[in-house]
């Protein structure tokens, strides 16, 4: 208190002046001396506007005074004395905490980034079958035949006589369906009856790079087809490779899915069927259809497009 004292006799100004008397001394020179007019007043007497303006000033000082006053008042209160402080106190400002806008959470969010898993059990297994489109190549022992197959359909050599050499096999698919048979080496000739011709009619044909015999009477150059022989009652399919057209004007009995090849394979075949005739009791390995819309339906099957695919891969090195 005593330093918020001086500062208020330090400022007051209406202090005294050793140079200005007192409102005594002034009162007691005035009754005791002479009778003086005059239009302004004595040096040594403040005018009102003076007082005024110490007045105010005096009012500043006060304030200040009081406002120090309840300051150290409210320190004391809280925080106890101030020798007890071991560091100045702050004093915390309360700040509205800033609500995210949606511009905000949009830019701000973290963006996740592709990390691959270290986790051993996450590690793709490797299947057990081969993919569906995963393709092998099959080459014969002699090298002179080879094809592409699926890697989950099976190549099943078949006996052949040792007197007639050659290379002989089934091609079977995952659930031991036969899919299409090869032969390429020595073999006996071809016969058949034919029956009342049908309407007959190819539905697919592609011409191959295939060795063949083009002395051969009525002989085509070799390709991959597929024909269908249109029945009453239904519609007979079958796809292989061939070097002879079957029936003349829409019309045949039977055709055959063989090439005539060269010497030393005077016949060769690789198709689902060997021979297709009208009115036959129809093999497990027949195609038999209810309408000629369902056969056409047939190519684009997954097993019609890879047997497709198969066949027409089929590589003949002859003379080896």
């Amino acid at each position: 208190m005593d330093a918020i004292k001086h500062l208020v006799s330090s400022v007051d100004p209406l202090g005294r002046d050793a140079n200005v008397p007192d409102g005594a001394t002034a009162l007691r020179d005035i009754l005791s001396g002479p009778e003086v007019f005059a239009d302004r007043v004595l040096v040594h007497v403040p005018t009102l506007a003076e007082r005024r303006q110490r007045l105010a000033k005096v009012a500043g000082v006060l304030a200040v005074a009081a406002a120090a006053v309840m300051a150290g008042v409210l320190l004391t209160v809280n925080l106890g004395p101030l020798a007890s402080a071991s560091s100045p106190a702050t004093t915390a400002t309360a700040v509205p905490a800033p609500v995210a806008s949606a511009s905000t959470l949009a830019t701000s969010a973290p963006t996740p980034s592709a990390i691959p898993s270290t986790d051993p059990t996450a590690a793709t297994a490797v299947p057990s079958v081969p993919p569906a489109d995963a393709w092998l190549n099959y080459t014969s022992a002699d090298g002179k035949v080879s094809f592409d197959h699926p890697a989950d359909w099976k190549v099943l050599p078949r006996p052949v006589n040792p007197e007639y050499p050659a290379v002989a096999l089934d091609v079977q698919d995952g659930t031991g369906k036969n899919i299409a048979s090869l032969h390429y080496g020595a073999s006996g000739g071809i016969g058949g009856a034919c029956a009342v011709p049908v309407p007959y009619e190819v539905l697919d044909s592609e011409v191959l790079a295939l060795p063949y015999n083009a002395a051969a009477a009525d002989v085509i150059p070799p390709r991959f087809a597929y024909r269908v022989l249109i029945e009453p009652d239904k519609v007979t399919g079958s796809y292989g490779i061939t070097s002879s057209a079957a029936g003349k004007d829409g019309k045949a009995c039977m055709f055959y899915n063989v090439v005539s090849g060269p010497a030393e394979s005077p016949l060769y075949s690789f198709a689902d069927n060997f021979q297709v005739s009208a009115g036959d009791a129809q093999s497990a390995n027949s195609r038999v259809f209810s309408s000629l819309d369902e056969a056409r339906a047939y190519m684009l099957t997954p097993e019609y497009t890879r047997a497709k695919r198969m066949i027409t891969s089929l590589q003949i090195r002859s003379g080896q």
